[in-house]
């Protein structure tokens, strides 16, 4: 028979096992096989590739790459600048009169919003009598005749084109015609008028008017007319029912307050951003409107607050006080940090339109912070890309800024970023105060 051939097959990464026999003293008396004892015998692995030595400076090399890379990734993350600007600031104690117009370019000036807010409250008609009253409304009076003015005595009548006639309360004076933007634009005056009789007649929403007292001069009675800007109405003659005076009167004083509050936050919500309406300016005058029937045993009582709330730009009002108070006042722009503090009084003039006053005189009393304003971008650009030892240099341009503390990032940078949008402006008006960031 063939012989068995058993092979052995062994590489140098791999562990055998031996059989080796024990000694004869350590056998047991009849053991079914030979104890085998097992050594493990070292392994040989065999290395392949580069030194270590070169795989460690690759790592470390490695290392140092992504480091740099890190540190110029999070310095160029937190580059900018920070500026803790104190502007100049000074204090004055206000108790100055002041004149404002409204035309006149280069001085103080203020604008008129108008105020027309009517109401009504309906309330039991139970008490019969004997009325008789006349229409009243309020007309626009213009002047295309000359470019002076004319004055119009109390009582002057006004006739429409059906023949009524109406007469005006008080003495006016319409201005003369003037010519802006090369055309000539009409003088005009507003007027309350009243019906010449008692009688609904007398009631009309919308008509045009002449003055016949200018009849026998054709082109003065040409070149003055009127239109009405409310309807005229209240003209009443008979018997009907009517409210009881004691529940008119309450009904008005309800009224007088509600129309109060309507037109205080009405005329509030009318300011333009940059203007200021201080309180108490503005003028009105409150008209009792006649009341009106609202079917069997009921009337509305009707009541009326016509006049102007009169504001002010802001800067033109620091720029005032600056040159009123503070004698080497150098005609850079400032605000009042605490203008809404200051108490407002008009001395005068009073019109019979108070939306057509032309000039107003008023005193403001009160301490007043005047703050000198720099503007935030400029200094952004000016600064931009400079080494930043070239920020006293570059505040000299800046007379407004008293003061200015600088923090660059990162800490070694000696320049300003280039980009303005990296640099924050922060303005604190006193040691110590909490800093105001202006915007970019």
């Amino acid at each position: 028979m063939p012989k068995n051939i058993l092979h052995d097959f062994k590489t140098r990464e791999e562990r055998s096992i031996r059989r080796i026999p024990l000694p004869g003293g350590r056998r047991g008396a009849a053991p079914a096989e030979e104890d085998i004892l097992y050594e493990r015998e070292e392994i040989e692995v065999e290395e392949t590739g580069a030194p270590r030595s070169g795989s460690r400076l690759l790592l470390w090399g490695a290392a140092a790459v992504f480091i740099i890379l890190l540190l110029v990734t999070l310095s160029s993350s937190f580059t900018g600048a920070r500026i803790r600007v104190m502007p100049k600031v000074q204090e004055v104690f206000v108790r100055t009169e002041f004149t404002a117009t409204r035309e006149e370019a280069g001085r103080l000036g203020f604008q008129a919003l108008p105020i027309n807010e009517t109401a009504q409250l309906v309330i039991p008609a139970d008490t019969q009598e004997k009325v008789s009253e006349r229409a009243t409304g309020t007309i626009v009076i213009y002047n295309v005749f000359s470019d002076k003015p004319q004055r119009l005595i109390r009582n002057t009548r006004f006739e429409t084109p059906a023949g009524l006639i109406y007469r005006i309360g008080t003495s006016v004076i319409v201005p003369g015609r003037v010519v802006r933007d090369g055309k000539s634009v009409p003088g005009s005056v507003e007027a309350v008028v009243s019906a010449d009789s008692p009688g609904a007649e007398y009631n009309v929403s919308l008509s045009d008017f002449t003055i016949p007292g200018f009849k026998t001069d054709p082109p003065r009675f040409a070149g003055f007319y009127a239109r009405t800007k409310t309807p005229i109405e209240g003209g009443k003659l008979g018997v009907m029912k009517t409210p009881s005076e004691g529940a008119v009167k309450t009904a008005r004083a309800s009224l007088q307050e509600s129309l109060r509050q309507r037109v205080e936050k009405e005329k509030q919500a009318l300011v333009p951003s940059g203007y200021v309406l201080f309180q108490g300016a503005s003028a009105t005058r409150e008209e009792l409107l006649s009341t009106e029937s609202q079917g069997e045993n009921k009337a509305a009582v009707r009541q009326r607050i016509v006049g102007a709330a009169y504001i002010f730009k802001k800067s033109d009002i620091a720029k005032a006080i600056a040159e009123a108070l503070i004698p080497a006042y150098d005609k850079l722009p400032v605000e009042i940090a605490n203008l809404d503090s200051l108490v407002f009084k008009m001395t005068g003039p009073t019109a019979s339109s108070l939306s057509e006053l032309k000039t107003l005189r008023f005193t403001l009393t009160g301490n007043a912070r005047i703050v000198w304003h720099f503007e935030a971008e400029k200094l952004r650009e000016a600064l931009a890309g400079k080494p930043r030892n070239d920020l006293s240099a570059t505040l000299v341009a800046f007379p407004m800024i008293a003061k200015a503390d600088l923090v660059l990032k990162p800490f070694w940078s000696k320049k300003f970023p280039k980009n303005p949008k990296h640099i924050v402006i922060e303005t604190i008006f006193s040691e110590g105060t909490a800093p105001v960031t202006k915007p970019n």
